[in-house]
C-alpha cells in the first residue's frame, strides 16, 4: 500500500512551518514498519517537501518527495509520475478535495498552527489499523 501526505496544514503547521503534527511520527513509524511506502507532496515542490522533512526529522520515513505539479480538467492534483493506479493508494489532505477522482482520501483538519493538543491524526492510524496497515 502506498500512503500520500500533504506537507503544509496537513503534517506541518502551515501558518509558521515551526510545528510537526501530533501524531505524525507514531503514524509514519507504524506504517513504515508494516512495511507501506509513504510519499509526501506539496504545492511547493519535492526539494521543499525533502527540506521541510529534513528540519522536522521525519526524512527517513518517507520513502518518496514528489511536488503537486499538475491539475486535471476538474481542477484536481494529478499523482503522476509516481501513481499509475489508483488502487492501494491512500491520499491523507487537509485539502482533500483537490485530491484525484476516485481516490480514497483521509480528510484531516487543517493544521494552522502548533497545537499539541491536535488529534487529527487519530483517525488516520484508525483507519490504517482497520485496513490492517500499521500495528
Amino acid at each position: 500500500m502506498l500512503w500520500v501526505f500533504d506537507v503544509d496544514g496537513c503534517l506541518i503547521d502551515s501558518l509558521s512551518g515551526t510545528s510537526l503534527r501530533p501524531g505524525a511520527v507514531a503514524l509514519l513509524v507504524g506504517l513504515r514498519s508494516a512495511g507501506h511506502r509513504i510519499v509526501l507532496w506539496s504545492a511547493g515542490g519535492a526539494d521543499y517537501a525533502h527540506q521541510r522533512a529534513v528540519a522536522h526529522g521525519i526524512a527517513d520515513h518517507i520513502d518518496e518527495f514528489h511536488g503537486k505539479d499538475a491539475r486535471d480538467q476538474h481542477r484536481r492534483y494529478v499523482a503522476q509520475p509516481f501513481v499509475d493506479d489508483l488502487d492501494g493508494v491512500v491520499f491523507v489532505d487537509d485539502q482533500p478535495e483537490d485530491m484525484p477522482i476516485d481516490a480514497e482520501v483521509i480528510p484531516v483538519s487543517p493544521y494552522i498552527s502548533p497545537n499539541p493538543h491536535d488529534r487529527a491524526l487519530d483517525a488516520v492510524l484508525a483507519a490504517a489499523r482497520a485496513s490492517r496497515a500499521a500495528p
